[in-house]
């Protein structure tokens, strides 16, 4: 099997709240999605997701991945796509770095070995063994009483796990999490996210304020050494993001003790290939993972939401329904989603499809 096209759309995603807030004075309400189509010699189509969260949340640039198309897809065409990682060695060897725009192509590629193989990717992945996975949702920066109020309907709909926002004064944070505590329930997980936002003074005044609450830190600082300096000085767990964005750097943060749990986003280290070896290197570590994406629709979902079916329950923190939130679909057969928690069907490969007609074609590369 071959590779004989790809051809390349996009969408834009408009967010269903109001703003998708968060430190830095960063909102978004509208993501730009790109979808590649594999085609193969043997008639398969294999689908791709990859959407960044806005501009400044990691380095990726909606309207700059196609442009990376441009120089990736010629060095794939006649390629076979189960070989995944040889699809890497020429990807790598066309352009360095840019793993987004990488991920979209692998992500199609693990579809095309899912469908040759008549398997759910996640039994290409290990195996199902997380068949229901816990979700968390995330509650963007906003006024206290409209935080409440996002908490208390996704707690209505059966979630139990939360990625709280940040990103006021500290003190302003400090009251923020103390009045929001008083409605958490004891079976809930909570992950005040800070996107990078404050100094190591900052951090550390946060978790000393709130030592009697159960939470997790997530990037409190920008640099992870940082963040590093904080995890040494304070009771509660950190979870490390933007500072992990390679094997490399998963391997460092585990050699220093910098973190007990992480966020494997699959674009952002380049797809599922390399999230693969990232995430069996965390299991083998004993490290708990919430495994997403930046942003996306069904297929982006599909792609992470395999490699989280595909984790031992005890290595999975989290993992989320990037799909819903979304005011449209790009794609039919994501997972399906009851009481805060999400499973996958056992179609071949991501099991599921684009909606051509919500996509934008730019370019087809043979």
């Amino acid at each position: 099997m071959r590779i004989e096209s790809i051809a390349v759309y996009t969408a834009d995603l408009t967010y269903t709240g109001k703003a998708y807030a968060f430190a830095g004075g960063r909102s978004h309400q509208v993501f730009t999605s790109t979808v590649v189509v594999v085609t193969t010699d043997t008639g398969l189509h294999g689908y791709g997701e990859a959407c960044p969260c806005g501009p400044n949340y990691m380095a990726a640039f909606s309207e700059g991945i196609p442009s990376c198309l441009s120089l990736l897809a010629p060095s794939v065409i006649g390629e076979d796509p189960t070989h995944t990682t040889r699809i890497h060695e020429c990807m790598n060897q066309a352009l360095t770095g840019h793993a987004v725009a990488k991920a979209a192509i692998d992500i199609a590629c693990w579809d095309l070995l899912g469908k040759h193989a008549g398997l759910p990717v996640y039994a290409l992945l290990g195996g199902l063994l997380s068949p229901s996975m816990p979700l968390h949702r995330n509650v963007p920066l906003a006024e206290s009483d409209q935080m409440e109020e996002s908490l208390r309907q996704f707690r209505s709909e059966g979630f139990r796990r939360f990625q709280i926002k940040l990103g006021h004064s500290v003190e302003e944070d400090i009251d923020l999490v103390r009045t929001l505590s008083k409605g958490k329930h004891a079976d809930e997980l909570w992950m005040c996210d800070i996107n990078r936002a404050w100094r190591q003074d900052e951090a550390v005044r946060f978790s000393r304020a709130l030592e009697d609450l159960e939470i997790y830190l997530e990037q409190p600082c920008y640099s992870y050494e940082e963040c590093l300096s904080v995890r040494r000085r304070i009771r509660h767990p950190v979870k490390l993001d933007e500072s992990l964005n390679c094997l490399a750097d998963v391997q460092r943060a585990l050699r220093d003790d910098a973190m007990d749990a992480m966020a494997l986003k699959i674009s952002r280290v380049g797809g599922l290939t390399p999230s693969r070896v990232i995430r069996d290197v965390c299991v083998d570590a004993g490290t708990a993972m919430t495994i997403e994406d930046a942003w996306g629709s069904g297929i982006a979902t599909a792609a992470f939401a395999h490699l989280a079916a595909s984790t031992p329950a005890k290595a999975l923190l989290t993992t989320t329904d990037l799909h819903n939130y979304n005011t449209s679909q790009l794609a039919t057969g994501a997972p399906e989603v009851c009481s805060g928690r999400m499973i996958l069907s056992d179609r071949p490969g991501l099991g599921v499809v684009p909606d051509f007609e919500k996509l934008t074609l730019l370019d087809v590369y043979e």
